[in-house]
């Protein structure tokens, strides 16, 4: 079958970032699917890429995280109309797999169901428009009324919803009834993450290896640092909007480590420098129902996991015994609860593990990838026409 997986941020191991969607369109292609990816590539003109017996058409929409507001509603706007006009050049797509954020692929997946007649799956990481709005980045009462719009009949025109974590599923479950909605999350690949003995043993290591933006709120971190036992050091890399303001917050706090951003096989390196790794949210409610990448990296490399949020990552993290969660408006809660870790080595080697058997037994990319597998082949036989697996 020939299925379309429409993602605007499609990256892959060497680009560094999220590649969940990478491993999706491998999958598929595997199962002998004819995959096309649609994304978006800093570059002044289209192109295509073989990858992996798969086909990605990266479109030439330049998109930063340091754009205004309104730069990047028009880069949305944009990649929704090119990735729409690539899809009516390529013939025959039985199936469109499209990926939010951000929500303006939901138009791209409307316009292909109701005018070319493919139907799709809508894949939900990311709650669009309730996020924005909790931050403040949405205040117009006109474009938050239209996104709503946009977001609920984008649900509605789904012949099933992907959604990366139990919270996103009841939210969606509110908004629609009677739809298929699978719980599949982030993906913990211990094959390329593992365990390693860290060669630092004089301090002990925190890690923030992810995105510095809006809704990640380091300035908990830089909180945290500021308040910090001689004892303990931290390594950040990444970038974002916030990237320059976090850095410059930082300026002369001895114990941070800054390194450039690199791609998955750095991060790889960086982890295994760390004994823990830290995951940042703003304190807006809605952000406690996403699935944090890096979470899963910190599971697979074997890394006692900190979040500074509630929800139901602290409620894994601390039932698993793998980590725990601590109230950011008081950093030295943070090295309170931290401690008892520092202290005694046997206790923290033995969350480290726990972290470990956990990203192993239920966070696998084999796991998710067969449980999305499985769910595909549940909505054909409950007769929802799609094509699936054909």
């Amino acid at each position: 079958m020939k299925i379309a997986l429409i993602h605007q941020y499609f990256k892959t191991p060497e680009d560094g970032g999220g590649i969940r969607s990478y491993y999706i369109a491998n999958h598929l292609s595997q199962l002998g699917h004819e995959v096309h990816v649609i994304t978006a590539y800093n570059d002044k003109k289209y192109s295509t890429l073989t990858l992996n017996g798969y086909t990605v058409h990266r479109l030439p929409i330049y998109y930063s995280n340091h754009l205004s507001f309104w730069s990047r509603i028009h880069a949305f706007w944009l990649f929704a109309y090119q990735a729409y006009r690539v899809l009516r050049r390529i013939k025959n797509i039985k199936l469109n797999y499209v990926i939010s954020t951000p929500l303006t692929t939901g138009l791209i997946a409307l316009f292909a169901e109701r005018r070319i007649d493919i139907p799709y799956i809508f894949e939900v990481g990311d709650l669009w428009p309730e996020a924005p709005v909790q931050l403040g980045v949405l205040k117009n009462p006109l474009l938050i009324t239209l996104a709503k719009i946009l977001e609920k009949k984008t649900y509605q025109r789904a012949t099933a919803i992907v959604a990366l974590s139990e919270p996103i599923k009841h939210y969606i479950a509110k908004i629609v009834q009677n739809k298929s909605i699978e719980v599949i999350t982030n993906m913990a690949d211990t094959d390329f993450f593992r365990p390693s003995k860290k060669l630092n043993q004089e301090k002990f290591t925190i890690g923030y290896l992810g995105t510095f933006g809006l809704a990640n709120h380091l300035e908990y971190l830089v909180d945290a640092i500021k308040v910090a036992p001689a004892n303990v050091e931290f390594i950040l890399m990444g970038s974002g909007a916030q990237y320059q303001k976090i850095r410059s917050l930082t300026q002369g706090l001895n114990q941070v480590v800054w390194e450039e951003e690199g791609n998955k096989e750095k991060v790889r390196t960086l982890m295994a420098k760390c004994d823990a790794i830290y995951i940042s949210f703003h304190h807006a409610p809605i952000l406690a129902t996403g699935c944090p990448n890096k979470l899963f990296d910190g599971l697979a490399a074997g890394k006692l996991i900190i979040a500074n949020f509630g929800g139901w990552v602290k409620e894994l993290i601390e039932s698993e015994n793998c980590g725990f969660s601590y109230d950011p408006r008081y950093p030295n809660d943070l090295f309170r609860k931290l401690a008892p870790f520092i202290r005694d080595p046997d206790r923290l080697k033995t969350a480290q593990k726990k972290a470990v058997e956990l990203a192993q037994q239920s966070f696998t990319p084999d796991s998710q990838l067969k449980k999305l597998e499985q769910f595909m082949i549940i909505c054909k036989s409950e007769k929802i026409d799609t094509g699936l697996l054909s």
